[in-house]
């Protein structure tokens, strides 16, 4: 019935056991600086750099603009149905099956690549000080040993109540801020203004370099989403949820500004045993704080850049492995897409069958892509195509639940709803070719639990004249991507700034189509729907 807002005690009274909530306002403003501020610290603010040269550091407050309007989606969508891994459930919910598993499996793909790059992180760090940890540029078979053990100590927390996550993640957030802070700063007082200009002038790769910076950022600011995924264990969500992601956003972007600025001004080329003004070659390094800090005579400081890095990626994969697991609960609880096994909750209120599902794919993938560089892009990509979809599902919900109550609400939804899809599909595109061939085909491969949907009465004409646009759009994505700009990996059949506008016409165009389609579906789509 519309206007009646619903709140799914139902499903939880049917388990008996449910999502308890513990977090108040200062585990969700940590856990989003925790997600956003994780193991990215460790390599981003200088990616930036090597794809930009110094203008690269102005591609955070750009993609700060960018992600606004995404994160304010959600935080509309979390707020008015706090549901536990929401970013899987409100696509189902506004167009079925075949959008809700595309959307859902491409965030727990995603999520739980988040794990083994937060493993690969501290690896190749720690390898400065034991080389036969990483070689060759990859991660050798005793790295990967200790990668896994590493796993399983974030395991053990993660099987506990979410408020003990909660109070490790805020101890661990607040310590590693606070030392990154401390490293930064004592970096810039040897900070040398001549790198602002004197390797290629200020912008050396043009505003092309600056689009790939942007790119790079995605990876950092990706965990805004994270206290959605919680949002049935927050204790006030429309309260809590506005506040708490507005001010995160705001610090992570004034600490990963002033990381960049730090490692800019101690860049000495002949000290890194690279050639001067080659920013590319920045990439190259495996633990870049840690030798600023060598650099510049500050030994122990290049040690506590390792601790850092170490407690930063226990964090992040603190929380990213409670997203998943979230996911995955959601994907068979309310979906009925996953095993039925995905939706049972342990007397503490947590997935655990799902927690230990991810601790194997996490494994599995550490093993075929063991380096960060190599995990970087399919997991960017992954969790990035799913932000789009919800955008569409929020103008859909204001037309057919007018009454809801809604403790946020996006502001002119008409502009901003097709504005947050259309960036989002730009961040997909401008992590390259062969990172969106990768991901979109892990996406695709998600369809066989269609088969499972179907045994589950799940699946029906609806839901696949609601959402075979989807598929299609992607397609068309891999399509451009290819023929686009070889700035961003294509075959530059469509040059730069072409191919851009190429593919936001494409985006806007199926934008309005998704809509069209989700306006007419008439079916359940989750278990709890009305």
């Amino acid at each position: 019935m519309k206007g009646k807002e619903d709140t799914g005690s139902e499903i939880t009274a049917e388990n008996k056991k449910e999502y308890r909530k513990e977090l108040n306002f200062w585990h969700v403003v940590l856990l989003t600086v925790g997600a956003i501020f994780g193991s990215a610290v460790a390599f981003v603010p200088i990616y930036v750099l090597a794809y930009g040269g110094p203008a690269g550091i102005i591609a955070w407050p750009i993609a700060l603009l960018l992600i606004l309007p995404i994160a304010f989606v959600y935080v509309e969508l979390g707020a008015m149905w706090p549901r536990t891994g929401g970013v899987a459930y409100y696509p189902a919910r506004s167009h079925g099956t075949v959008v809700g598993l595309i959307n859902g499996w491409s965030t727990f793909i995603g999520y739980t690549m988040a794990l083994p790059t937060q493993v690969a992180v501290v690896i190749e760090y720690i390898a400065l000080y034991y080389p036969p940890l990483y070689n060759n540029g990859a991660i050798t078979p005793l790295g990967i040993a200790i990668g896994i053990v590493m796993l399983f100590l974030i395991f053990i927390v993660e099987v506990r109540h979410v408020k003990i996550m909660g109070n490790v993640n805020n101890a661990f957030t607040v310590a590693k801020a606070s030392l990154m802070i401390i490293i930064a700063l004592v970096l810039i007082s040897f900070f040398d203004f001549k790198n602002f200009t004197a390797n290629g002038g200020f912008a050396p790769f043009g505003v092309s370099g600056i689009f790939l910076a942007i790119s790079a950022t995605i990876f950092a600011y990706a965990g805004f989403r994270q206290p959605i995924d919680y949002a049935e264990e927050v204790k006030n969500p429309g309260k809590f949820l506005p506040k708490a992601i507005a001010i995160s956003l705001i610090i992570v972007m004034v600490l990963y500004v002033l990381e960049s600025l730090a490692f800019l001004g101690t860049i000495n080329w002949a000290k890194f045993n690279l050639s001067a003004g080659s920013w590319r070659s920045l990439f190259s390094l495996s633990s870049p704080f840690s030798s600023a800090s060598i650099n510049v005579g500050l030994i122990a400081f290049g040690v506590l850049a390792v601790i850092v890095i170490i407690i930063a990626s226990f964090s992040d994969g603190l929380i990213y492995w409670g997203g998943a697991a979230r996911i995955g609960n959601t994907m068979s609880r309310y979906n009925r897409y996953f095993p039925d096994l995905f939706s049972e909750l342990s007397n503490r209120g947590i997935p655990f069958n799902s927690v230990v599902v991810v601790f194997v794919i996490s494994v599995f993938y550490l093993i075929l892509l063991p380096s960060f560089a190599s995990l970087i892009g399919v997991f960017v990509d992954a969790v990035v195509i799913s932000y789009a979809q919800s955008a569409i599902s929020l103008a859909i919900f204001r037309e057919k639940y007018p009454d809801i109550n809604r403790p946020y609400k996006l502001p002119v939804y008409r502009i901003m709803a097709p504005l947050a899809y259309v960036l989002s599909g730009l961040l997909v595109y401008w992590s390259g070719f062969k990172a969106v061939s990768i991901s979109i085909a892990s996406v695709y491969a998600g369809l066989i639990f269609l088969i499972l949907a179907k045994k589950k009465d799940n699946l029906n004409m609806k839901d696949i004249y609601a959402g075979f646009w989807l598929p299609v759009y992607l397609i068309t994505v891999v399509i451009i991507s290819y023929a686009g700009s070889s700035l961003f990996g294509g075959l530059n059949i469509i040059p730069f700034p072409y191919d851009n506008i190429v593919f936001i016409l494409d985006t806007v165009l199926f934008y309005f189509i998704g809509f069209h389609f989700g306006m007419k579906y008439t079916g359940k789509g989750v278990t709890d729907a009305e």
